[in-house]
């Protein structure tokens, strides 16, 4: 059976629900349904370090280049992404800082909102969808995302910020996510799509997602998938944020 065949299962088991009114799927039912999707809470938590690597692309400026993500899982990341003429550009938090850097702007600490965003972020139950981090969950209706069958989950964070989950009808994985971005330009909406998941280490991602930000496309593809090869110290800010923390 092809995908497009599923897909379109997906809308046809969608389509009694819509027409009945009846009652959506529990978003606890849907939340579990994709953890098991995902491969399970220990494929993603028994690793101590997951290295991602693969190409970045922002489509409609004809910038093209790498990125490197390294997550400790319930501790902090750190993303690298090199372009050609424009150098590094770093994201990271330590578990205790949040910083980035780049040539247009220097080093940078976060504050407020953006830090505590980060920190959240940072937990392995922001990405498993546990209550811990994500006290309310509410199924709010039932959508098509990029031609498949999905529910729309509205999520309220234990920080009280707000997001929405569409998690495929068919297959339980992840389609879209809906949120909003704190950063030194305020608050910003993202919307971004998953697509062609594939298995790594145990654990299925998805291997292209595309991110809207004010009208700008930001493609992220995975090349390869490492685990257990980082520690702690792989996280530690470099000497220009360590610079930035001395004089605060």
């Amino acid at each position: 059976m092809t995908q497009r065949t599923l897909q379109a299962l997906g809308l046809l088991l969608l389509l009694p629900l819509l027409a009945s009114g009846q009652e959506l799927p529990p978003a606890d039912d849907l939340i579990a349904g994709y953890v098991e999707a995902i491969g399970g809470r220990d494929a993603h938590s028994d690793p101590t370090s997951i290295r991602t690597s693969g190409a970045m692309s922002l489509p409609g400026m004809g910038i093209a280049g790498d990125f490197e993500l390294l997550q400790l899982p319930g501790v902090g990341s750190r993303m690298t992404s090199t372009i050609p003429g424009m150098g590094e550009l770093m994201v990271g938090f330590d578990g205790e800082v949040g910083w980035s850097m780049n040539q247009m702007t220097g080093p940078q600490l976060m504050e407020g909102e953006e830090l505590d965003q980060m920190e959240e972020r940072s937990l392995l139950a922001a990405t498993l969808r546990d209550p811990e981090a994500v006290p309310e969950r509410e199924t709010v209706e039932a959508i098509e995302v990029n031609g498949e069958a999905c529910y729309r989950v509205r999520l309220v964070w234990r920080s009280g910020r707000e997001s929405f989950d569409c998690y495929s009808a068919e297959t339980g994985l992840l389609l879209r996510s809906e949120d909003v971005q704190i950063s030194d330009m305020g608050e910003v909406p993202t919307v971004t799509d998953y697509h062609d998941y594939a298995e790594f280490h145990g654990m299925m991602l998805p291997t292209r997602m595309v991110q809207q930000t004010m009208g700008m496309e930001q493609v992220l593809e995975i090349q390869s998938v490492e685990v257990d090869d980082a520690g702690p110290e792989a996280l530690e800010p470099p000497p220009e944020i360590r610079t930035l923390l001395e004089g605060n």
